[in-house]
């Protein structure tokens, strides 16, 4: 009876450190070793694994949606657009690697976040602008159409030159121009010159790259890249509670759900 104690109490100590380093594929494994543990559970668990994998189909589930919001008073996923919460997605998992310490695979996964961010803060005053750009399905870059901008009717369109790439260089670029508040402009330029000044440091990993050398580099903190990310996406109307991290909220719901069985 003892070493079954001492088992359970393992079992439950690695389980609980998973959840708060938000291990969920390693956290699901083990808890479908043990006996009857709630169905709710195991499907928000489940769910968080996905979400670390970056998937959010699986996620936007509304019958539970509506089961856990009933159960638990969490809230599974808050935007109906898959595009929006696609983007919040890959915030909460910029904000698990930080927690973690992760610096490295907190700049190398940026890029896309960064990109989504200014694409949504150009189409708030320019809501066609994919008109603007050529899908390049073979090159990593997509480009700018630019004789369809030198044609636009709208002048800063017309007199834009940047770049052919379209790339975070060039959004900001035409960012500065919009009729954006001056902090809007701010945050995009201070993530455009993190994206430039780590990303030849990290090609050339020679020395350890942590929170020192990031802030010795480009003279921020990881978390103030961070906040900016946030209040750029919630300014283009994306919902993100940055006082209760999502994760740690649903980490919360899912030690109850273990203690009720």
């Amino acid at each position: 009876d003892l070493d079954c104690r001492l088992m359970a109490k393992f079992f439950h100590d690695e389980w609980l450190y998973d959840l708060q380093n938000y291990h969920y594929s390693r956290a699901l494994r083990s808890i479908k070793q043990q006996e009857d543990v709630p169905d709710l559970l195991v499907s928000l668990l489940q769910l968080m694994a996905e979400r670390r994998e970056l998937n959010i189909q699986p996620v936007m589930n509304q019958k539970l949606r509506t089961e856990l919001l009933e159960a638990t008073g969490f809230q599974l996923f808050w935007h109906e657009d898959p595009e929006d919460e696609q983007l919040a997605n890959y915030l909460y998992d910029l904000e698990a690697k930080l927690r973690n310490e992760q610096i490295i695979d907190f700049v190398r996964a940026v890029s896309p976040a960064i990109y989504r961010i200014f694409m949504r803060l150009i189409q708030l005053k320019i809501p066609d602008i994919t008109n603007y750009i050529h899908n390049s399905k073979e090159s990593s870059y997509d480009r700018w159409k630019f004789e369809s901008l030198h044609a636009s009717e709208n002048p800063i369109l017309q007199q834009f030159h940047s770049e052919s790439v379209v790339n975070s260089s060039s959004l900001t670029e035409l960012i500065v121009q919009l009729d954006l508040p001056d902090s809007v402009k701010v945050a995009a330029q201070q993530l455009r010159e993190l994206e430039k000044s780590v990303r030849n440091p990290l090609a050339h990993l020679i020395k350890p790259f942590d929170e020192e050398e990031l802030h010795r580099t480009t003279g921020f903190s990881s978390q103030d890249f961070m906040k900016n990310l946030v209040d750029l996406a919630s300014y283009t109307g994306i919902h993100y509670d940055q006082a209760n991290f999502y994760f740690d909220q649903a980490n919360a719901v899912m030690e109850e759900l273990l203690k009720e069985k």
